[in-house]
């Protein structure tokens, strides 16, 4: 036996104050319903309202989206700093990641403790990543410009008993024959193009400098390679950051 009974009016049940916000969450619609409880002194109908609410992103895009996408595109200008420029580089890098990671937990600390992966756990881990890509890819360009190759240049030998510094080829390249022996084969190492060999004369200076000149060359093609890696960076960095900037908000919002 019913001994009450309530039910919403057929036409607009429910009315919300016309200026009612809330600072993080937005009401989609109010869906009303009727249910039943039962009691020890009776049965009762009692009403419900169930509201529908959508977390507001305008306070997330400033104080979080915003903020994070200057820090990942700062942390890009060192693609533009000189590979020997280390102190700048470093502390660049080390800051941006820094930033990030105090700005997510800071963030973190207002939301609910959940057991699964919110849409703001994959923006910072993103983010993160970036960052520390960046950094990452300093150090291995910052390796390659440190690892300047030191070669053993041979001695120079020719052919026909030629001399090189008023001394018998000869007696200048004293591991040729065992190169040649131990490899079974006729190669040898010759100079590079330009050094005057067999039946020539080099100065003291010009064979002072052969060494010089093969580290000088060596080190101009580690810039040119490292150069090369900071150049290919500086588009893929900003076109991966916006392609991975598409898939999110197309998944999230769409």
């Amino acid at each position: 036996m019913k001994e009450l009974e309530l039910r919403w009016k057929s036409e607009d049940p429910i009315k919300m104050y016309r200026n009612l916000r809330m600072p993080q969450y937005e009401i989609n619609r109010i869906r009303p319903s009727i249910c039943q409880e039962s009691f020890y002194i009776g049965n009762y109908s009692c009403l419900v309202a169930e509201f529908s609410m959508q977390r507001s992103i305008g306070f997330y895009l400033v104080q979080l989206y915003l903020p994070t996408i200057l820090i990942v595109v700062i942390s890009w200008v060192s693609f533009w700093m000189d590979v020997d420029s280390v102190p700048g580089r470093t502390t660049l890098g080390v800051t941006t990641l820094l930033t990030v990671s105090t700005k997510s937990s800071d963030i973190q600390e207002g939301l609910p403790q959940v057991s699964y992966v919110k849409a703001i756990d994959v923006w910072m881990g993103a983010c993160t990543a970036f960052v520390f890509c960046a950094l990452l890819e300093f150090t291995l360009v910052n390796y390659m410009w440190r690892k300047r190759p030191q070669p053993k240049v041979p001695g120079l030998f020719g052919m026909g008993g030629g001399r090189v510094g008023g001394r018998p080829a000869g007696d200048i390249c004293t591991s040729c024959k065992e190169k040649k022996g131990s490899e079974g084969s006729d190669a040898a190492i010759f100079p590079p193009p330009g050094i005057a060999m067999a039946n020539k004369t080099m100065t003291d200076e010009a064979l002072a400098a052969l060494p010089l000149q093969l580290v000088a060359s060596l080190a101009s093609n580690n810039s040119r390679r490292v150069q090369a890696i900071d150049s290919n960076c500086r588009v893929l960095f900003p076109l991966s950051f916006v392609f991975f900037n598409v898939i999110y908000w197309c998944y999230y919002l769409l």
